[in-house]
């Protein structure tokens, strides 16, 4: 390996160093505890489709219904009834302060402490809520009416259908209609609005999710590292992420197909149907707060759509699909608007169009051998080896041509020599010299740059999406999601066994040059700093692969040495 193979590695090196900077991954994070979730609610009521259950079985919480024709203090959030909607993805619980959603626990995805995971933490007021007026007049200070009686719904193999309405006395009505299905990470919401000069409405209204989303990881960091404001605008993907002293306040105008929150593995998108918003907007702050585990930077961040209509008709009804669920690309390719690139793959600049195909490509890859070998360690383990062998054709002529480098390098220090002082003529004669023995100098590096694009697809990929999430492998690795939160966490160990794989294959398989005797030992504790804050599996992968490159060093060394062709 020559100065000009070696300047190129430096090269990639820095691209990855300055990638992962931009991502801020190079800080020292610490685990946090989850967020507290709200205990589920009880799942052993009677199984009926739009039908309340009878008075003795309703909740406790359920108050008496509230007058439906004045507004109701701000302070109080659940002043009236209480309908609680069990599905087989979540439970969530209505309340006609507001007519909307109060809490949604998701049923298959729990906190480390067992407890199902909160998609409305803490709530303030009921979400999404409805704002007119610039909102003066928001539907979560108002109590509505309900079509359905106080109690627990279960809905099986029909949708629910729940409506909330608002009558004021000097007029108009807002009605907003929710539709639950059994098996959906999603519900219907239709609002429908009469009277609008009676209200006093005009121009547009907003749709806004107003509880930020919570943390779910147990390193709080990271989660709040992932969290944002995210919208399709006319096919492209903006992120409204521009916090200014601590403070988000940020609006884009155009086609918004939709728009939503993230967190590190779950959303909460609102996806106009029949016709898209105008605008997008993101409120927020972030700020430093204390933790058991130190200080941790967080973020709450709130998003809303902006809605017009015509205060000519006197009425208008649009309806929106509500989706609250994990970050699964292909469950979220399934609602055909892009939903999937709330995940954020392929968005790298200028070589996002690169690593989609390959982040498609493992995404679509992995479900299917776990499906087979159900242990994700096992499945990397055997990806890994599969990467290897089909990249093992180049890696061959990668040694055949360090080998012929080698034997040719007396000649080129001859014209180092020679040249000494003319570097344009030396690099001429040392073109010829390698185009008289057939070696190509760059081909040294031919193993390592396609797996580039695959190593940026798998950091995307573990870091967005929920396919690791809790998937335990051996021993003390029980989350192949999560990295190593300090130099004394057990994980750390993942990576110290990661830096001598490397460590043992670049001694094996590198010339014995001082250039690459420096590379042998910076290299690995160069990727070991990086690596022991990421994802165990992807720290899994790169030590498989470390270990798996020698297969090529020792199947080379079988074969008779490919002599370099005389002058």
């Amino acid at each position: 390996m020559d100065k000009k193979t070696i300047g190129l590695i430096v090269i990639l090196v820095v691209v990855l160093l300055f990638y992962f900077q931009i991502m801020e991954f190079l800080g020292l994070y610490k685990p946090a505890p989850p967020q507290p979730a709200q205990p589920a609610p009880a799942d052993t009521t009677t199984q009926v489709v739009q039908q309340p259950i009878e008075p003795d079985t309703v909740p406790a919480a359920t108050l008496v219904q509230a007058d439906t024709s004045a507004p109701v203090p701000a302070d109080t959030l659940v002043p009236s009834d209480t309908i609680i909607v069990t599905t087989d993805k979540y439970v969530i619980t209505m309340t006609s302060f507001g007519g909307a959603a109060v809490s949604m626990l998701l049923k298959e995805y729990d906190y480390r402490d067992e407890n199902r995971i909160e998609m409305i933490p803490d709530a303030e007021a009921a979400t999404p809520e409805v704002a007119f007026a610039g909102g003066q007049f928001s539907t979560s200070r108002f109590a509505f009416t309900s079509s359905l009686r106080p109690g627990t719904y279960r809905v099986t193999d029909q949708p629910l259908e729940l409506v909330y309405t608002y009558a004021p006395t000097t007029g108009g009505v807002i009605e907003k209609t929710y539709r639950f299905y059994p098996d959906d990470y999603h519900y219907d919401l239709t609002l429908e609005v009469t009277g609008l000069q009676e209200l006093g409405f005009d121009r547009n209204y907003d749709l806004v999710w107003n509880t930020p989303l919570g943390v779910t990881e147990p390193q709080a960091s990271t989660d709040y590292d992932a969290m944002e404001a995210v919208a399709m605008q006319s096919g492209t993907r903006e992120t409204l992420d521009d916090f200014d002293d601590g403070r988000l306040n940020q609006s884009l105008t155009g086609s918004t197909s939709w728009a939503g929150l993230r967190s590190k593995y779950f959303a909460a998108v609102m996806i106009p149907r029949g016709r898209t918003g105008e605008s997008v907007f993101a409120r927020g702050e972030k700020r430093s707060i204390s933790t058991p585990a130190g200080s941790v930077e967080q973020k709450l961040i709130t998003v809303g759509l902006d809605m017009p209509f015509s205060a000519m008709t006197g009425s208008f009804a649009d309806t929106f699909t509500v989706f609250v669920g994990p970050l699964d690309y292909s469950l979220l390719s399934d609602y055909e608007v892009g939903l999937e690139d709330m995940l954020g793959i392929g968005t790298t600049p200028y070589v996002g169009w690169i690593i989609k195909p390959f982040a498609i490509a493992v995404i679509w890859l992995l479900p299917k051998m776990y499906s087979t070998i159900p242990n994700y360690g096992l499945v990397i383990i055997l990806f890994a080896l599969f990467v290897k062998l089909i990249t093992m054709p180049l890696s061959m002529k990668s040694f055949k041509s360090m080998n012929a480098m080698k034997e040719l390098q007396p000649k080129i220090e001859e014209l180092k020599k020679k040249y000494k002082k003319n570097p344009q003529a030396m690099n001429q004669e040392m073109m010829k010299l390698y185009k008289q023995h057939g070696v190509n100098p760059l081909s040294g590096c031919l193993p390592i740059l396609p797996q580039m694009p695959l190593f940026f697809a798998l950091f995307s990929v573990f870091r967005s999406t929920i396919l690791l999430r809790d998937a335990p492998f051996v021993w003390f690795i029980s989350d192949l999601s999560r990295g190593a939160a300090s130099l004394t966490d057990p994980y750390i160990i993942l990576v110290i066994i990661m830096i001598a794989a490397q460590f043992v294959s670049q001694k094996l398989t590198m010339g014995a040059t001082q250039q690459n005797k420096a590379l042998m030992y910076i290299m690995p504790l160069f990727m070991g700093f990086i690596f022991y804050k990421f994802a165990a599996g992807l720290v899994l992968y790169w030590t498989c692969f470390s270990v798996f490159s020698l297969i090529d060093y020792f199947a080379f060394k079988r074969r008779k040495t490919v002599p370099v062709k005389a002058a």
